[in-house]
């Protein structure tokens, strides 16, 4: 198996805004969320482009309400099930702050996922 396999991953749905440029972006939903990136679901259109780097911008349900913004590397690309593109990325930046919190709620509710089953 490859590392990208081996890492957990939260099935979760956000909207994130995939951003391109000031003028160029697009509001996605994730598909799940790991330690070292997420994978987004998006219709190409403007602000979907080529990219190898864009910046990912969203909200985590974790009551904080400040926005996490983080600079996103394009790992692959696919087709989805309804015509959509699964695109997975790997953070090349975070915050330290913002970094805090992601995992936080991410092993929050890993740990809650695991008691659950």
């Amino acid at each position: 198996m490859n590392e990208r396999r081996d890492a957990l991953r939260l099935p979760v749905k956000l909207f994130v805004d995939h951003i391109l440029s000031e003028e160029q972006h697009c509001l996605c939903v994730t598909e799940d969320l790991g330690f070292e990136g997420l994978r987004l679901s998006g219709t190409p259109g403007r602000g979907w482009g080529s990219p190898r780097h864009v910046w990912l911008q969203f909200r985590l349900p974790d009551g904080d309400g400040d926005l996490i913004r983080a600079l996103g590397q394009v790992c692959y690309e696919g087709a989805g099930d309804g015509g959509e593109r699964i695109r997975g990325f790997r953070f090349k930046y975070l915050n330290p702050r913002s970094r805090r919190r992601y995992d936080a709620f991410l092993q929050s509710a890993l740990e809650v996922g695991a008691g659950a089953a």
